[in-house]
């Protein structure tokens, strides 16, 4: 029962503490019983004047199930209907409760007879009535004395009583809105550090970052402010800088989450990013499907499935994972790039492109669909176009490293190895300043064209490749680029053995390994032609048999992936 005169939500007469934004959601639910409201119109009526995602109303949902005892996959109580919004399941009435005054009525409608006042019969009866109403007058006041005296002393004990009660439910009270306030201020920040974390900036994430922390201050059980922080260490990690303290707050950010509340979405997805981001692409594949089990319709978690799932080479998966994340939001601009970084690997270039350039033209600070376009146009030989796009974007994002590799890859697959090595060193330069152990794709880079006064520096690099490699880590990158060491320092048949390690954990493009320039030194050898072979008739034959047959269900998607595709590409 919910008193909306006082606020106060009952069970068996017994009362539930509501935070203010649950009571307002089970209200605004109540009064629309039993009509189904919309995503949007529930946040117009609980939040009014402010501006929250989707997250924020599936998590005060959640909060709300929680203290009624509701179950999500099985509700008594709240019911969500995909794609359309909410509802009661329950039948709900509303009464108007009145509290009546006892009081004492005389009817005396029933005897209209008058009685005859000069009968000595009913003067007689009169005496005998008026003795007796004397005596029960009397029996009754003498009973009233004495109930008075011992009332007396129990009124001023129930008194006491009531009254240390009601300090003791005040204090309940005041400590309920206390948690419901510092709930809602934790909420309020955290959301204030989501919108800086999607903008995927390196100064935006660390503000990010402060946000979260603020909201823990506010509250420090907030499960959603632990998976942020987590989120938003593994963005910095993956795109801004190699540390291993980074990665650990990640890992154990994400726990935190877990521990806070473990039927979160969010908390499962930051597990899985943070595996991911430590280069443990199988582990990270368990948290992410735990996160869809809990909310199959949250974008970002079956858009970076989707990425894990190319980097494996499992890219009809991947592309099945691309459509289902772009059909449920057609403006998730993560999506575009992860659905083009599959399309590329298939080799579908056109399809590829198109997507990266709408991602740019969504949002033109996502510069990773910036940077994945300009590899794609260096795959293609289009090197004028990729030096121009690069050259544009890092006069807007000036000494950006990510734009800053992408150029000096330029010049690399130009051959013009001075210029490659001078945009490298600027990398390198910035990585000592920051006191960062520098294992990126630039830095190693620099050590191959340097070879041989970096050799020492180039042991170094690989042992680390290799230890990440011996504790788990089944990234086809830490591979790949220990191929290219062995390469460059003339022990080809550990190039050859890391190669095929590489192509083994995912590594899908023959491009990156056939027009790959640090590859020549084996281009001579058997060994380095088969592989080839083998890589392009492998590639040939799994996409065959995964698009043209019928047989069964993974192959139908795959087919109707494809089509999904093609029918966008002009849309």
């Amino acid at each position: 029962m919910l008193d909306v005169q006082r606020g106060i939500l009952t069970r068996n007469k017994k009362e539930i503490a509501l935070p203010k934004l649950s009571y307002e959601l089970l209200l605004a639910l109540l009064k629309a019983s039993p009509t189904l409201l919309t995503q949007s119109e529930l946040m117009e009526v609980v939040w009014p004047n402010v501006v929250i995602g989707d997250e924020t109303l599936k998590q005060r949902v959640k909060l709300l199930r929680k203290v009624l005892g509701d179950n999500a996959s099985e509700p008594i109580y709240i019911e969500a209907v995909r794609g359309r919004g909410y509802r009661l399941v329950p039948e709900v009435s509303c009464e108007c409760i009145l509290a009546r005054p006892a009081a004492v009525m005389l009817d005396l409608t029933g005897n209209d007879q008058f009685p005859n006042l000069d009968s000595q019969q009913f003067i007689g009866i009169w005496q005998t009535v008026s003795k007796t109403v004397f005596v029960m007058l009397f029996v009754i006041s003498l009973l009233v004395v004495i109930y008075g005296y011992f009332f007396q002393k129990h009124m001023v004990s129930a008194l006491t009583q009531a009254i240390t009660e009601q300090k003791l439910s005040h204090g309940v009270v005041e400590k309920n809105d206390q948690e419901s306030n510092s709930e809602q201020i934790a909420e309020e920040l955290y959301q204030k550090g989501l919108l800086y974390y999607r903008r995927y900036r390196a100064v935006d994430n660390l503000i990010a970052i402060d946000f979260y922390k603020k909201a823990l201050v506010a509250k420090a059980d907030y499960s959603l402010a632990y998976a942020g922080l987590s989120q938003a260490y593994s963005q910095q990690l993956f795109q801004f800088e190699s540390n291993e303290q980074t990665q650990k707050k990640a890992i154990d950010n994400a726990y935190q989450a877990i521990v806070f509340d473990s039927q979160s979405a969010e908390s499962y997805k930051a597990l899985g990013t943070a595996y991911y981001v430590a280069g443990w692409l199988s582990k990270s594949i368990a948290p992410y499907l735990k996160s869809l089990a809990i909310d199959p319709d949250n974008t970002a978690t079956v858009s970076n499935l989707s990425f894990i799932y190319s980097e494996q080479g499992r890219l009809i998966e991947a592309l099945e994972l691309n459509e289902r994340a772009l059909t449920l939001d057609s403006q998730h601009v993560v999506s575009m790039v992860h659905a083009g970084q599959t399309l590329h690997r298939l080799g579908q270039f056109t399809l590829a492109k198109n997507w990266y350039q709408k991602a740019i033209a969504l949002q033109p600070d996502y510069l990773l669909a910036t940077y994945h376009l300009g590899m794609l146009l260096i795959e293609e030989g289009q090197y004028n176009n990729a030096e121009i796009l690069f050259k544009e974007a890092l006069k807007l994002y000036r000494e950006n490293p990510l734009l800053t590799e992408g150029l000096a890859d330029v010049y690399f697959a130009f051959k013009e190895k001075d210029r490659a090595l001078e945009y490298y060193q600027k990398l390198q330069n910035k990585a000592q300043e920051q006191d960062v152990k520098d294992t990126s794709s630039a830095n190693l880079m620099r050590l191959l064209l340097t070879l041989p006064e970096s050799n020492n520096e180039l042991i170094n690099v690989a042992t680390i490749f290799k230890n990440k490699l011996q504790t788990g880590t089944d990234k086809a990158l830490f591979s790949y680029n220990l191929a290219m060491i062995y390469a460059q320092v003339e022990q080809p048949q550990l190039a050859i053995r890391y190669l095929v390690q590489s192509i083994e954990q995912g590594l899908t493009p023959v491009a990156k390994i056939e027009k790959q320039a640090m590859f020549e030194p084996l281009h001579q050898l058997s060994s380095y032609k088969k592989l080839l072979t083998n890589m392009k008739m492998n590639m040939s034959r799994n996409m065959s048999r995964n698009i043209s047959s019928n047989k069964n269900k993974i192959k139908d998607n795959s087919m109707q992936s494809l089509s999904f595709w093609q029918a966008s590409k002009n849309n």
